[in-house]
């Protein structure tokens, strides 16, 4: 698209960056309104935007619309085509993808890397193991080496080559686990990495108690991965026609002293959305996911019963992160990750974000689908 003689591409720039602040801060108003600006500026950036806006919504037919729109005004724009074809292995339609992802790779100057590594997780996602790992095997980026690696575990998995894939997730670990840099970098990777592993000594060992270790594992790391979560629920696969949606906020007190906290040892609350049929038992889902130290000092400060669900496998379906405070006060110093999500049945596959620039996304859990990759776009 031609520029507009009063704006510049670097103003255009700066506006698509602004619009990306507005995306990481939750605001997809702001957003929205930059995008169309940016589109009357008659920068195809803004189609990118908008759509991402929509996205964040949770509109993605909408999002489909602009960027289908987008890709006919400007057909030779390949990051376009890529989110297009992620917008649609999201949801489900993975003809649609494969065609995007065409598209993509006859763009020039495409980086078919990604291309290749969004095909491989669509491919994945609709039971096409060996066709996903051919793709994968086209993917050649220092970006996307972790990964491809970590999607490569889940696709041993899926050829039911499990002894291979706990061998690579141990290695993979191993790794991970030695390097903070490579830990911070790739916590999300690790945790899937791991509940692979859960996967694969589970199906490949038949060790239940091996694979629930490995998943409860894998939650310290990302304490609201949807995928792990999904697997722990299976591993005792219980259900009740009494059961019920619980939400409940915990207390307690951790286990060493934490530098910005003073020299005691801080509190916390963490939030847990848990089917089960009791308070109790649901008390006993959440506490099996804290450390054992911690354990003794958990109290339930808040409870709500928010309907009846007889139709979900009992156990954890989300939690937040700890909201720290000082011993003797309330006050709230530090929260990480997760937040309460509105149950899913485990009964559709994960839909985990294709993109790195929102790690956080809400994604449905599932049965017995490995974890999904991410990918950039």
């Amino acid at each position: 698209m031609t520029d507009n003689p009063e704006h510049s591409e670097k103003v255009a720039r700066e506006l698509m960056q602004k619009g990306y602040e507005y995306l990481g801060e939750g605001d997809a108003g702001h957003a929205k309104k930059l995008g169309k600006k940016l589109l009357k500026m008659k920068y195809s950036g803004g189609y990118e935007l908008l759509a991402r806006a929509y996205e964040l919504e949770e509109r993605p037919q909408d999002a489909i619309a602009v960027l289908e729109e987008g890709t006919r005004a400007v057909p030779q724009i390949w990051l376009l085509w890529q989110q297009l074809g992620n917008l649609h292995s999201d949801q489900g339609d993975f003809q649609a993808a494969n065609e995007s992802y065409t598209r993509a790779l006859d763009c020039p100057g495409v980086d078919s890397s990604q291309i290749y590594f969004n095909k491989a997780i669509a491919l994945h996602r609709c039971n096409l193991p060996q066709e996903a790992m051919d793709a994968l095997d086209e993917v050649d980026s220092d970006d996307l080496h972790w990964p491809t690696l970590a999607l490569r575990v889940a696709l041993l998995n899926g050829l039911e080559q499990h002894h291979k894939a706990a061998d690579l997730a141990k290695h993979l670990a191993e790794r991970l686990l030695g390097s903070e840099e490579l830990f911070t970098q790739y916590t999300i990777e690790l945790a899937g990495i791991i509940t692979e592993l859960g996967i694969a000594v589970g199906r490949g060992n038949n060790d239940v108690d091996g694979a629930r270790h490995c998943f409860i594992q894998a939650l310290r790391y990302v304490k609201n991965f949807s995928y792990a979560l999904a697997m722990l629920r299976q591993v005792y696969h219980m259900e009740s026609e009494n059961a019920q949606h619980f939400r409940l906020l915990v207390r307690g007190t951790w286990f060493e002293p934490i530098e910005q906290h003073g020299s005691g040892h801080p509190g916390f609350y963490s939030t847990f959305d848990i089917v089960a049929d009791s308070t109790e038992e649901a008390m006993a889902f959440a506490a099996e996911l804290e450390p054992d130290e911690v354990r003794d000092s958990l109290v339930i400060e808040e409870v709500s019963v928010l309907g009846p669900c007889p139709d979900d496998l009992k156990g954890v379906y989300n939690r937040t992160g700890y909201a720290f405070f000082e011993p003797g006060t309330e006050e709230i110093a530090v929260v990480t990750e997760g937040a309460p999500v509105v149950l899913n049945a485990d009964k559709s596959p994960p839909a985990e974000s294709q993109t790195t620039e929102n790690k956080s996304k809400k994604s449905k859990p599932s049965k017995d689908k490995p974890a999904k990759g991410k990918s950039k776009k």
